[in-house]
Protein backbone atom coordinates (compact mmCIF):
# COMPACT_ATOMS: atom_id res chain seq x y z
CA UNK A 1 0.00 0.00 0.00
CA UNK A 2 2.87 2.35 0.74
CA UNK A 3 4.17 1.79 -2.76
CA UNK A 4 0.78 2.72 -4.22
CA UNK A 5 0.84 5.92 -2.18
CA UNK A 6 4.19 6.90 -3.64
CA UNK A 7 3.10 6.08 -7.19
CA UNK A 8 0.30 8.65 -7.04
CA UNK A 9 2.76 11.49 -6.45
CA UNK A 10 4.75 10.48 -9.50
CA UNK A 11 1.63 9.93 -11.62
CA UNK A 12 0.25 13.38 -10.79
CA UNK A 13 3.37 15.04 -12.14
CA UNK A 14 3.61 12.62 -15.08
CA UNK A 15 0.01 13.21 -16.14
CA UNK A 16 0.43 16.98 -16.12
CA UNK A 17 3.64 16.63 -18.10
CA UNK A 18 1.97 14.43 -20.74
CA UNK A 19 -0.93 16.84 -21.07
CA UNK A 20 1.42 19.80 -21.40
CA UNK A 21 3.51 18.07 -24.06
CA UNK A 22 0.46 16.91 -26.00
CA UNK A 23 -1.15 20.34 -26.12
CA UNK A 24 2.09 22.04 -27.10
CA UNK A 25 3.00 19.55 -29.81
CA UNK A 26 -0.31 18.56 -31.38
CA UNK A 27 -1.56 22.10 -31.90
CA UNK A 28 1.62 23.83 -32.89
CA UNK A 29 -0.28 25.87 -35.46
CA UNK A 30 1.74 25.07 -38.59
CA UNK A 31 5.13 26.25 -39.74
CA UNK A 32 6.74 29.39 -38.33
CA UNK A 33 5.81 32.49 -40.24
CA UNK A 34 2.68 30.97 -41.78
CA UNK A 35 -0.61 32.79 -41.93
CA UNK A 36 -4.22 31.73 -41.64
CA UNK A 37 -6.57 30.80 -44.46
CA UNK A 38 -5.29 27.65 -46.18
CA UNK A 39 -1.81 26.39 -46.88
CA UNK A 40 0.13 25.87 -43.69
CA UNK A 41 -1.69 28.55 -41.70
CA UNK A 42 -2.68 28.77 -38.08
CA UNK A 43 -4.90 25.86 -37.06
CA UNK A 44 -2.95 23.46 -39.27
CA UNK A 45 -0.76 20.69 -37.86
CA UNK A 46 2.36 19.60 -39.74
CA UNK A 47 3.29 15.93 -39.99
CA UNK A 48 5.94 13.85 -41.73
CA UNK A 49 4.13 11.71 -44.33
CA UNK A 50 5.80 8.64 -45.85
CA UNK A 51 4.05 7.41 -49.02
CA UNK A 52 3.42 3.62 -49.01
CA UNK A 53 5.90 1.83 -51.23
CA UNK A 54 8.18 4.87 -51.47
CA UNK A 55 9.78 5.52 -48.06
CA UNK A 56 12.50 7.63 -49.64
CA UNK A 57 9.92 10.22 -50.68
CA UNK A 58 8.90 11.28 -47.15
CA UNK A 59 7.60 14.83 -47.11
CA UNK A 60 5.89 17.29 -44.82
CA UNK A 61 2.14 17.82 -45.00
CA UNK A 62 0.00 20.19 -42.92
CA UNK A 63 -3.59 19.21 -42.17
CA UNK A 64 -6.46 20.47 -40.07
CA UNK A 65 -6.54 19.45 -36.43
CA UNK A 66 -9.52 17.04 -36.86
CA UNK A 67 -7.49 14.96 -39.36
CA UNK A 68 -4.42 14.58 -37.15
CA UNK A 69 -5.60 11.43 -35.35
CA UNK A 70 -6.25 9.58 -38.60
CA UNK A 71 -2.79 10.44 -39.97
CA UNK A 72 -1.03 9.47 -36.76
CA UNK A 73 -3.03 6.26 -36.56
CA UNK A 74 -1.67 5.29 -39.99
CA UNK A 75 1.92 5.88 -38.94
CA UNK A 76 2.64 9.51 -39.87
CA UNK A 77 4.76 11.37 -37.31
CA UNK A 78 4.17 14.78 -35.75
CA UNK A 79 6.55 17.51 -36.92
CA UNK A 80 8.28 18.24 -40.20
CA UNK A 81 10.42 15.66 -41.94
CA UNK A 82 13.33 18.09 -42.27
CA UNK A 83 15.24 19.07 -45.35
CA UNK A 84 16.20 15.47 -46.02
CA UNK A 85 14.86 12.33 -44.39
CA UNK A 86 17.74 9.85 -44.10
CA UNK A 87 17.19 6.25 -45.13
CA UNK A 88 17.87 3.30 -42.85
CA UNK A 89 18.08 -0.46 -43.11
CA UNK A 90 18.61 -1.72 -46.63
CA UNK A 91 21.78 -3.39 -47.80
CA UNK A 92 23.92 -0.85 -45.97
CA UNK A 93 22.20 -1.57 -42.67
CA UNK A 94 22.19 2.14 -41.81
CA UNK A 95 20.74 3.01 -38.40
CA UNK A 96 18.90 6.08 -37.13
CA UNK A 97 19.89 8.52 -34.37
CA UNK A 98 18.84 7.56 -30.85
CA UNK A 99 15.87 9.94 -30.89
CA UNK A 100 14.48 8.49 -34.14
CA UNK A 101 13.13 5.17 -35.40
CA UNK A 102 13.34 3.42 -38.75
CA UNK A 103 9.88 3.43 -40.37
CA UNK A 104 9.32 0.83 -43.09
CA UNK A 105 6.42 0.08 -45.39
CA UNK A 106 3.74 -2.33 -44.20
CA UNK A 107 4.77 -5.95 -44.74
CA UNK A 108 8.53 -5.24 -44.95
CA UNK A 109 9.89 -7.00 -41.86
CA UNK A 110 13.30 -8.10 -43.10
CA UNK A 111 16.33 -6.38 -41.62
CA UNK A 112 17.47 -5.63 -45.17
CA UNK A 113 14.23 -3.75 -45.97
CA UNK A 114 14.79 -0.04 -46.51
CA UNK A 115 13.01 2.57 -44.41
CA UNK A 116 13.16 6.23 -43.42
CA UNK A 117 14.35 7.74 -40.14
CA UNK A 118 11.51 9.64 -38.44
CA UNK A 119 11.10 11.18 -35.01
CA UNK A 120 9.51 8.89 -32.45
CA UNK A 121 5.83 9.99 -32.66
CA UNK A 122 3.38 10.91 -29.93
CA UNK A 123 0.27 8.79 -30.57
CA UNK A 124 -3.42 9.62 -30.08
CA UNK A 125 -5.70 7.35 -28.10
CA UNK A 126 -7.29 5.59 -31.08
CA UNK A 127 -7.93 1.91 -31.75
CA UNK A 128 -6.88 0.83 -35.25
CA UNK A 129 -5.00 -2.41 -34.47
CA UNK A 130 -2.01 -3.57 -36.49
CA UNK A 131 0.21 -6.62 -36.21
CA UNK A 132 3.87 -5.79 -35.68
CA UNK A 133 6.77 -7.70 -37.18
CA UNK A 134 7.43 -8.94 -33.62
CA UNK A 135 4.01 -10.73 -33.68
CA UNK A 136 2.60 -8.28 -31.09
CA UNK A 137 -0.72 -6.49 -31.70
CA UNK A 138 -0.44 -2.69 -31.31
CA UNK A 139 -3.33 -0.24 -30.88
CA UNK A 140 -2.31 1.57 -34.08
CA UNK A 141 0.51 1.88 -36.61
CA UNK A 142 1.63 4.98 -34.71
CA UNK A 143 2.09 2.98 -31.49
CA UNK A 144 4.09 0.34 -33.40
CA UNK A 145 6.31 3.04 -34.91
CA UNK A 146 6.81 4.56 -31.45
CA UNK A 147 8.05 1.15 -30.27
CA UNK A 148 10.42 0.97 -33.27
CA UNK A 149 8.55 -1.98 -34.77
CA UNK A 150 7.61 -2.32 -38.45
CA UNK A 151 4.00 -3.28 -39.29
CA UNK A 152 3.45 -6.75 -40.72
CA UNK A 153 -0.20 -6.18 -41.62
CA UNK A 154 -3.26 -4.18 -40.57
CA UNK A 155 -5.57 -5.77 -38.03
CA UNK A 156 -4.56 -7.76 -34.93
CA UNK A 157 -2.08 -10.60 -35.11
CA UNK A 158 -3.62 -13.99 -35.63
CA UNK A 159 -3.30 -16.44 -32.78
CA UNK A 160 -0.06 -18.37 -33.32
CA UNK A 161 -0.17 -22.09 -33.79
CA UNK A 162 1.10 -22.26 -30.22
CA UNK A 163 -0.55 -19.91 -27.70
CA UNK A 164 -1.39 -23.04 -25.78
CA UNK A 165 -0.73 -24.23 -22.26
CA UNK A 166 2.85 -25.10 -21.39
CA UNK A 167 4.85 -26.19 -18.37
CA UNK A 168 2.81 -27.73 -15.57
CA UNK A 169 3.06 -31.36 -14.53
CA UNK A 170 3.01 -32.42 -18.19
CA UNK A 171 6.05 -30.28 -18.98
CA UNK A 172 4.66 -29.22 -22.38
CA UNK A 173 7.15 -27.11 -24.36
CA UNK A 174 6.63 -24.26 -26.83
CA UNK A 175 7.57 -23.91 -30.48
CA UNK A 176 10.73 -22.18 -31.67
CA UNK A 177 10.55 -18.41 -31.26
CA UNK A 178 8.20 -18.72 -28.27
CA UNK A 179 8.63 -19.05 -24.53
CA UNK A 180 6.42 -20.30 -21.72
CA UNK A 181 5.09 -17.15 -20.03
CA UNK A 182 3.94 -17.90 -16.48
CA UNK A 183 2.26 -15.50 -14.03
CA UNK A 184 4.49 -13.13 -12.06
CA UNK A 185 6.08 -14.87 -9.09
CA UNK A 186 5.56 -18.38 -10.54
CA UNK A 187 9.18 -19.51 -10.45
CA UNK A 188 8.49 -23.20 -9.86
CA UNK A 189 9.80 -25.53 -12.57
CA UNK A 190 6.32 -27.04 -12.94
CA UNK A 191 4.46 -23.70 -13.09
CA UNK A 192 1.84 -23.54 -15.84
CA UNK A 193 1.93 -20.83 -18.49
CA UNK A 194 0.99 -19.93 -22.05
CA UNK A 195 3.23 -20.13 -25.14
CA UNK A 196 4.02 -16.53 -26.09
CA UNK A 197 6.18 -15.14 -28.94
CA UNK A 198 9.60 -13.85 -27.88
CA UNK A 199 9.62 -10.06 -28.41
CA UNK A 200 12.19 -8.86 -30.95
CA UNK A 201 12.26 -5.22 -29.82
CA UNK A 202 11.58 -3.78 -26.37
CA UNK A 203 10.80 -0.17 -25.39
CA UNK A 204 13.57 1.79 -23.62
CA UNK A 205 11.31 2.36 -20.58
CA UNK A 206 13.17 1.83 -17.29
CA UNK A 207 10.83 -0.09 -14.98
CA UNK A 208 13.13 -2.72 -13.43
CA UNK A 209 11.86 -6.20 -12.60
CA UNK A 210 13.59 -9.11 -10.91
CA UNK A 211 13.61 -12.35 -12.90
CA UNK A 212 13.33 -15.83 -11.44
CA UNK A 213 16.97 -16.26 -12.49
CA UNK A 214 18.03 -13.55 -10.02
CA UNK A 215 18.85 -11.06 -12.78
CA UNK A 216 17.43 -7.51 -12.86
CA UNK A 217 15.89 -6.58 -16.23
CA UNK A 218 15.13 -3.02 -17.42
CA UNK A 219 11.45 -3.89 -17.86
CA UNK A 220 9.15 -6.88 -18.28
CA UNK A 221 9.68 -6.97 -22.05
CA UNK A 222 13.42 -7.61 -21.63
CA UNK A 223 12.65 -10.44 -19.19
CA UNK A 224 10.24 -11.89 -21.77
CA UNK A 225 12.89 -11.58 -24.48
CA UNK A 226 15.19 -13.66 -22.28
CA UNK A 227 12.39 -16.18 -21.72
CA UNK A 228 12.52 -15.55 -17.97
CA UNK A 229 9.52 -15.33 -15.64
CA UNK A 230 9.28 -12.18 -13.53
CA UNK A 231 9.66 -12.87 -9.82
CA UNK A 232 8.68 -9.39 -8.64
CA UNK A 233 8.67 -5.75 -9.71
CA UNK A 234 11.74 -3.75 -8.76
CA UNK A 235 15.41 -4.66 -8.95
CA UNK A 236 16.62 -7.92 -7.43
CA UNK A 237 17.94 -7.55 -3.89
CA UNK A 238 21.68 -7.96 -3.57
CA UNK A 239 24.03 -8.50 -0.68
CA UNK A 240 23.75 -10.63 2.45
CA UNK A 241 20.59 -10.60 4.54
CA UNK A 242 20.67 -8.51 7.68
CA UNK A 243 18.47 -7.29 10.51
CA UNK A 244 15.35 -9.18 11.42
CA UNK A 245 15.22 -11.77 14.19
CA UNK A 246 18.77 -12.93 13.56
CA UNK A 247 20.06 -9.39 13.89
CA UNK A 248 22.92 -10.01 11.45
CA UNK A 249 25.14 -6.95 11.03
CA UNK A 250 26.72 -5.63 7.82
CA UNK A 251 30.41 -5.11 7.18
CA UNK A 252 32.17 -1.74 7.43
CA UNK A 253 31.14 0.58 4.58
CA UNK A 254 27.73 -1.12 4.28
CA UNK A 255 24.30 -0.55 5.78
CA UNK A 256 21.20 -2.71 6.15
CA UNK A 257 18.75 -1.57 3.48
CA UNK A 258 15.12 -2.63 4.10
CA UNK A 259 12.41 -2.77 1.47
CA UNK A 260 10.92 0.55 0.32
CA UNK A 261 8.34 1.74 2.82
CA UNK A 262 9.75 -0.28 5.76
CA UNK A 263 11.20 2.13 8.30
CA UNK A 264 10.97 0.00 11.46
CA UNK A 265 14.21 -0.14 13.45
CA UNK A 266 15.87 -3.52 13.02
CA UNK A 267 13.72 -4.44 10.02
CA UNK A 268 15.16 -7.23 7.81
CA UNK A 269 16.97 -6.17 4.65
CA UNK A 270 20.07 -6.68 2.52
CA UNK A 271 23.53 -5.26 3.02
CA UNK A 272 24.25 -2.42 0.60
CA UNK A 273 27.45 -0.44 0.12
CA UNK A 274 27.53 3.22 1.14
CA UNK A 275 30.59 3.75 -1.06
CA UNK A 276 28.64 4.77 -4.13
CA UNK A 277 29.02 7.36 -6.88
CA UNK A 278 25.57 8.78 -7.59
CA UNK A 279 24.25 10.55 -10.67
CA UNK A 280 22.95 14.12 -10.59
CA UNK A 281 19.52 13.01 -11.81
CA UNK A 282 16.79 14.49 -9.61
CA UNK A 283 14.23 11.79 -8.79
CA UNK A 284 13.33 12.66 -5.18
CA UNK A 285 12.70 10.08 -2.49
CA UNK A 286 11.71 10.51 1.13
CA UNK A 287 14.10 8.79 3.53
CA UNK A 288 13.07 7.00 6.69
CA UNK A 289 14.76 9.87 8.56
CA UNK A 290 12.22 12.34 7.15
CA UNK A 291 14.76 13.91 4.78
CA UNK A 292 14.15 14.35 1.05
CA UNK A 293 17.04 13.05 -1.07
CA UNK A 294 17.54 13.96 -4.74
CA UNK A 295 17.54 10.26 -5.63
CA UNK A 296 17.55 6.83 -3.97
CA UNK A 297 21.31 6.45 -4.47
CA UNK A 298 22.01 9.46 -2.25
CA UNK A 299 19.79 7.93 0.44
CA UNK A 300 21.91 4.77 0.20
CA UNK A 301 25.09 6.83 0.61
CA UNK A 302 23.60 8.30 3.78
CA UNK A 303 22.76 4.78 4.96
CA UNK A 304 19.05 5.62 5.14
CA UNK A 305 16.17 3.45 3.98
CA UNK A 306 13.58 4.87 1.56
CA UNK A 307 10.11 5.53 2.97
CA UNK A 308 8.47 6.39 -0.34
CA UNK A 309 9.14 7.87 -3.77
CA UNK A 310 8.71 11.62 -4.08
CA UNK A 311 9.60 14.34 -1.58
CA UNK A 312 8.70 13.93 2.08
CA UNK A 313 6.13 16.71 1.91
CA UNK A 314 4.34 15.03 -1.02
CA UNK A 315 0.60 14.74 -0.58
CA UNK A 316 -0.42 11.25 0.47
CA UNK A 317 -3.41 9.61 -1.23
CA UNK A 318 -6.64 9.27 0.69
CA UNK A 319 -7.90 5.90 1.82
CA UNK A 320 -11.11 4.51 0.34
CA UNK A 321 -13.52 1.66 0.83
CA UNK A 322 -13.50 0.25 4.35
CA UNK A 323 -16.46 0.20 6.71
CA UNK A 324 -17.34 3.78 5.73
CA UNK A 325 -17.36 2.81 2.00
CA UNK A 326 -15.44 6.02 1.21
CA UNK A 327 -15.36 6.82 -2.52
CA UNK A 328 -12.60 8.55 -4.50
CA UNK A 329 -12.92 11.78 -6.44
CA UNK A 330 -12.67 11.37 -10.24
CA UNK A 331 -10.40 10.70 -12.03
CA UNK A 332 -8.98 8.76 -9.06
CA UNK A 333 -10.10 5.17 -8.51
CA UNK A 334 -9.99 3.00 -5.41
CA UNK A 335 -7.09 0.59 -5.80
CA UNK A 336 -7.30 -2.43 -3.47
CA UNK A 337 -4.85 -5.32 -2.95
CA UNK A 338 -5.30 -8.36 -5.16
CA UNK A 339 -7.97 -10.66 -3.76
CA UNK A 340 -9.63 -7.91 -1.68
CA UNK A 341 -13.08 -8.37 -3.20
CA UNK A 342 -15.11 -7.65 -0.05
CA UNK A 343 -17.24 -4.52 -0.30
CA UNK A 344 -15.68 -3.15 2.89
CA UNK A 345 -12.06 -3.90 1.86
CA UNK A 346 -9.76 -0.92 2.24
CA UNK A 347 -7.73 0.65 -0.56
CA UNK A 348 -6.13 3.93 -1.59
CA UNK A 349 -7.24 6.51 -4.13
CA UNK A 350 -4.88 6.51 -7.09
CA UNK A 351 -4.77 7.46 -10.75
CA UNK A 352 -5.54 4.61 -13.16
CA UNK A 353 -2.70 3.77 -15.58
CA UNK A 354 -2.80 5.72 -18.86
CA UNK A 355 -1.13 3.06 -21.03
CA UNK A 356 -0.85 -0.70 -20.58
CA UNK A 357 1.50 -3.17 -22.32
CA UNK A 358 -0.03 -5.48 -24.96
CA UNK A 359 0.85 -8.53 -22.86
CA UNK A 360 -1.63 -11.36 -22.40
CA UNK A 361 -1.38 -12.38 -18.73
CA UNK A 362 -5.05 -12.83 -17.86
CA UNK A 363 -6.49 -11.92 -14.48
CA UNK A 364 -10.00 -12.21 -13.13
CA UNK A 365 -11.57 -9.07 -11.70
CA UNK A 366 -13.77 -9.03 -8.60
CA UNK A 367 -16.56 -7.97 -10.97
CA UNK A 368 -16.34 -11.34 -12.76
CA UNK A 369 -14.70 -9.88 -15.87
CA UNK A 370 -11.52 -11.33 -17.38
CA UNK A 371 -8.86 -8.73 -18.25
CA UNK A 372 -5.82 -9.27 -20.48
CA UNK A 373 -3.47 -8.27 -17.63
CA UNK A 374 -3.48 -6.56 -14.24
CA UNK A 375 -2.71 -3.16 -15.73
CA UNK A 376 -5.85 -3.27 -17.90
CA UNK A 377 -7.89 -4.23 -14.83
CA UNK A 378 -6.44 -1.27 -12.91
CA UNK A 379 -7.23 1.05 -15.84
CA UNK A 380 -10.85 -0.11 -15.63
CA UNK A 381 -10.87 0.57 -11.89
CA UNK A 382 -11.36 -3.14 -11.15
CA UNK A 383 -9.77 -5.05 -8.27
CA UNK A 384 -8.02 -8.30 -9.25
CA UNK A 385 -9.58 -11.38 -7.68
CA UNK A 386 -6.96 -13.88 -8.88
CA UNK A 387 -4.59 -14.62 -11.75
CA UNK A 388 -5.99 -16.48 -14.73
CA UNK A 389 -9.30 -16.09 -16.53
CA UNK A 390 -12.58 -16.06 -14.63
CA UNK A 391 -14.41 -19.36 -14.55
CA UNK A 392 -18.09 -19.45 -15.52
Amino acid sequence: MRRLMSVLCTCCVGLLTVLAISSTTAFAGGKPGSSGGGGNGVGKVCLCHIPPGNPGNAHTICVGAPAVKAHLGHGDALGECGSSASTCGGESGATCPTDQVCKKDIGFCAATAEGTCVDRPMCPDVMDPVCGCDSVTYDSACVATNAGVAVLHTGPCECPSGNEACGGTGGATCAEGQFCKTPEGSCSADAEGVCTPLPNICPPTFAPVCGCDGVTYSNTCFADAAGVTVLATGACASGATCGGEGGAACASGEFCKPAVGVCTTGAPGHCQSTMLVCSKIVDPVCGCDGTTYDNACLADVAGVGVNHEGPCDCCQPASCGGAAMTACTAPLVCHKPDGACAADAEGVCTLPPLNCPPVIDEVCGCNGTTYSNGCVAAAAGATVSHTGACTP
